[in-house]
């Protein structure tokens, strides 16, 4: 089927997310979609860099890109092996589109605030949208919460707790790459 069939669940994701993904799976669509949605939520965590520093080179944006796309795989991985502990029986594909999916809502908050960085709008602008950008975190996290819990087919209690374990078992070792990563490039003052 083609990827133009997976439109429609765009608006309804936002308010059933787990029917959504479950949808997605058996009709085997929405992949291409979730590793868009992971290049560009990475590609604008890499913004940040590009926009604060006028020394950092355009190249890190398409850096932050193929991060995003490596974090999706890398990620759904770790989920899909640490769901095997709560008896989850998911494909990889399958967690790809899900976790990609749930990150939807995070993609349009990071990039409503660097588009506001980006026309220079002041701290105190910002600061004053915290609370809203902090309601729009936590929703995010629900639904990325229930996107996973459709395709590992867990509670929602034993999806946050395998997002848990992966989030813990996994930051150090993030942690530390990033921190070579950013010595490579100079990115550190």
């Amino acid at each position: 089927m083609s990827e133009n069939s997976a439109k429609p669940y765009l608006f309804k994701f936002w308010y059933r997310p787990g029917t959504v993904v479950r949808a997605l799976l058996e009709s085997r669509q929405g992949h291409h979609l979730a590793l868009g949605c992971s290049s560009v939520f990475g590609a604008l965590q890499a913004l940040r860099f590009y926009l604060v520093d006028d020394r950092v080179s355009p190249i890190i944006i398409v850096f932050g890109a193929v991060a995003g796309l490596c974090g999706l795989y890398l990620f759904s991985w770790l989920l899909r092996n640490f769901g095997r502990w709560f008896g989850a029986r998911a494909k990889l594909p399958e967690m790809r589109v899900a976790l990609g999916w749930g990150l939807l809502p995070w993609t349009g908050l990071f990039g409503i605030v660097a588009l506001m960085v980006s026309r220079g709008e002041d701290a105190e602008m910002l600061s004053s949208l915290a609370p809203i950008l902090f309601v729009g975190f936590v929703y995010g996290y629900a639904l990325i919460l229930l996107s996973i819990a459709a395709a590992l087919r867990l509670s929602a209690l034993k999806a946050f707790l395998c997002l848990i374990v992966t989030c813990v078992v996994s930051i150090f070792p993030l942690t530390l790459i990033a921190q070579f990563v950013t010595h490579a490039f100079g990115l550190t003052p």
